[in-house]
């Protein structure tokens, strides 16, 4: 699943102790904010909290400088749509020991971010619910179970690793479990339409129309066509049986081409690539011409660059302190919309002819991760006759 672009989402981060400051900064009066200076926000990290995301909105937002855009597609520039939104009332849920209420709250963030899977990479997301669901099951004695989520969170992100404030003995002592790979193996066949589709399972490409031989347990499958909607859905593979999933890929709708924009324009190299990409985004959205990209961030601080598609220029960074109040961050936004601050050659291009990875081609990132970190448990083999052995 960016130039004159769009504009923050996860300014969030290192402002949050700033921000309590930030609405309450009555001492430094706002200036009415011109149409043409106005931006659309958008995300280009996975660091932040959606509770400082919303909470620096309302700075930008009670400034006037937000361009305001339907609620669908705010919430797939800012990365809210590929996220888990309800993490603390899982949290409550599961302090409670209300776990059927968590589990609910697990479905529904886990089918909402797969319905999303073309703006972003949802890989994030979907470990931390599987975590999740080994740590309610291993509350509930389910032991079994629980190593299997925890080996499908470390299946789907190699890099994940079990919340330290869970980390008990006991729970470890699961996840080290979940580690090693099962031996069984069960088989799947994906069967896609347009014929043309791309069928990746853990984020290895599979041929189509093949019966595969895979690992048991839980498996992340993506389908993507040219012009089509794509599908995403985690399936489960047991023991000696067989699982057959027909794919019929819709046509892409005006919603789904916006997403894979967005996803490219996070994907560019800030600076002039994303320029270029942040220009097609905000054409076909209704963006406007400007928008504000956070690239960067820490604890402390977070870095912003401003995108400005009719002048063709990209600010230089913006850097943000957590303690700032609103006036000043206002003060500094303002600096860089003003023509005089923006400064295309201040801009580095990092390896500009390199091809942008699509979401669903990220995973050779994770392979490599994985080949290293876990002794290559994520390599794989195929056969050359059906059916076909993928050994993820």
């Amino acid at each position: 699943m960016r130039s004159s672009l769009v504009a923050i989402a996860w300014l969030a981060t290192a402002l949050a102790p700033g921000l309590a400051h930030a609405e309450v900064d009555a001492d430094e009066p706002a200036r009415a904010a011109k149409p043409d200076e106005q931006f659309v926000l958008l995300n280009a990290t996975n660091r932040f909290s959606f509770g400082q995301v919303d909470r620096l909105r309302r700075v930008f937002d009670q400034r006037g400088l937000l361009r305001r855009l339907p609620a669908t597609l705010e919430a797939a520039l800012d990365g809210r749509s590929i996220s888990v939104n309800d993490i603390d009332a899982i949290k409550e849920a599961y302090g409670e020991t209300d776990f059927a209420g968590a589990l609910a709250l697990i479905d529904a963030d886990e089918q909402r971010i797969l319905k999303a899977v073309g703006s972003g990479d949802p890989i994030p997301a979907l470990a931390e619910l599987s975590q999740w669901r080994g740590l309610i099951f291993a509350a509930q004695h389910q032991d079994d179970l629980a190593v299997d989520w925890f080996r499908a969170a470390s299946r789907f992100n190699p890099a994940w690793s079990l919340d330290k404030k869970y980390a008990s003995p006991s729970m470890l002592a699961l996840t080290k479990r979940a580690r090693r790979e099962v031996t069984a193996t069960g088989k799947l066949r994906i069967e896609a339409d347009p014929e043309d589709a791309v069928v990746r399972v853990d984020g290895h490409a599979v041929e189509a129309d093949t019966q595969l031989e895979v690992l048991a347990g839980y498996h992340y499958v993506v389908v993507t066509g040219k012009d089509r909607a794509p599908w995403a859905d985690l399936v489960e593979v047991i023991p000696g049986k067989a699982v057959r999933q027909a794919i019929n890929l819709d046509r892409a709708s005006p919603h789904d081409k916006a997403a894979t924009l967005i996803d490219a324009t996070v994907t560019a190299t800030p600076g002039k690539a994303r320029l270029i990409e942040g220009k097609r985004l905000l054409g076909t959205i209704d963006g406007g011409a400007r928008m504000l990209v956070i690239e960067n961030g820490t604890e402390n601080r977070v870095t912003l660059r401003l995108y400005d598609i009719d002048a063709r220029k990209v600010s230089k960074p913006i850097l943000l302190d957590n303690d700032m109040t609103s006036g000043a961050i206002t003060r500094l936004v303002n600096e860089a919309l003003d023509p005089d601050n923006m400064n295309a050659s201040a801009v580095v291009v990092i390896d500009r002819a390199q091809p942008k990875p699509a979401i669903y081609e990220r995973w050779y990132f994770w392979v490599g991760i994985a080949a290293v970190a876990v002794g290559g448990f994520a390599g794989y083999e195929y056969a050359s006759r059906e059916p076909t052995a993928v050994r993820f």
